[in-house]
């Protein structure tokens, strides 16, 4: 998990009990990479995770993956404890040059995220025909 920018402060009764600081909670989903003959696959677990809540992006060389947690609970649910609400879903990768970022897509089903990383034409194996 990692920490980041949102508030966060400590109060009992209307005192406070510590400087406000800045902190959100992110959750590293697994993820699993594997390579065809035309392009790279990558594969996150997202459970509850909404399909408008995820942002993939792209920018220099690197490829982002960010989710949104949709609400886990009821409204007039008494949550006793958790671990899980209040986060988000963040992953980083490095992207290799000769690549086609302009061509990468993405697919969410059944909780599961699936990026298409194309490879650029110098990285793909071209079979030469012999004459």
């Amino acid at each position: 998990m990692t920490k980041n920018n949102d508030d966060a402060l400590v109060r009992h009764g209307s005192n406070a009990l510590a400087v406000r600081e800045s902190r959100e909670e992110f959750i590293t989903p697994a993820a699993d990479i594997f390579e065809t003959p035309i392009a790279f696959v990558l594969r996150l677990d997202l459970p509850g995770a909404a399909r408008d809540g995820i942002q993939v992006n792209v920018e220099a060389e690197r490829l982002s993956i960010k989710g949104r947690l949709e609400k886990l609970h009821a409204e007039k649910t008494n949550v006793l404890y958790h671990e899980i609400a209040g986060k988000s879903y963040y992953r980083m990768f490095n992207l290799t040059a000769g690549i086609a970022s302009d061509r990468i897509e993405a697919e969410f089903q059944d909780g599961v995220l699936s990026v298409t990383i194309p490879k650029s034409e110098r990285m793909t194996t071209k079979e030469i025909r012999i004459q």
